[in-house]
């Protein structure tokens, strides 16, 4: 190939130009020697061989319409475990599937919400049914002991809490009685 058609030539994955002296250029698939080794460049059956092996290749998954590209990577499910019950679904989506594709490209086949919602429930227990009873608020308080929610909560987080959301004497009391019942007894 000449010089002059070379400096034309450019790489549909990153658009730099091809150089015919670079060993690693691929004119034949316009792909420079830098992109051979990414995910876009596996996905088009060009480049090296997955990074994982013992996963199926990307781009079967990628292909399958509606199907997401891969299941969340173990980053992504401890991403989820810690944020989920503090940002919206659809927020945390979003956050998944841009990660998904910076790692894959962007034709990646994104992430779904049913998928999401799937992997939350495996972490996060359904809120007990009705949920305005005194046995429901034992469940709750239940679980957020466990978690080690209930042990991190001050009397001045609940004083901060009263004032943030205008809750009356009466409402801090109660909040006070319900979640500072054990302090009392480990002095």
């Amino acid at each position: 190939m000449n010089t002059a058609t070379a400096d034309a030539v450019r790489c549909r994955i990153c658009t730099c130009k091809l150089d015919a002296e670079e060993p690693g250029d691929d004119f034949d698939h316009r792909v420079c020697s830098a992109c051979l080794s990414r995910p876009e460049a596996r996905r088009l059956g060009i480049g090296l061989a997955p990074l994982h092996p013992t996963r199926p290749h990307v781009a079967a998954a990628a292909a399958a319409p509606g199907k997401p590209a891969r299941e969340f990577t173990p980053a992504e499910l401890s991403l989820i475990t810690k944020v989920h019950g503090f940002m919206p679904a659809q927020q945390l989506l979003d956050i998944l599937n841009e990660r998904l594709r910076c790692d894959l490209g962007e034709d990646a086949q994104p992430y779904t919400l049913a998928q999401l919602q799937v992997v939350v429930s495996r972490f996060a227990p359904a809120a007990p049914a009705g949920g305005h009873d005194w046995a429901s608020l034992r469940k709750v308080l239940a679980q957020a002991r466990r978690a080690g929610v209930v042990a991190k909560i001050t009397e001045q987080l609940i004083n901060d809490f009263a004032v943030v959301f205008g809750l009356n004497a009466r409402q801090v009391m109660a909040l006070k009685d319900v979640l500072l019942e054990g302090e009392g007894a480990d002095e």
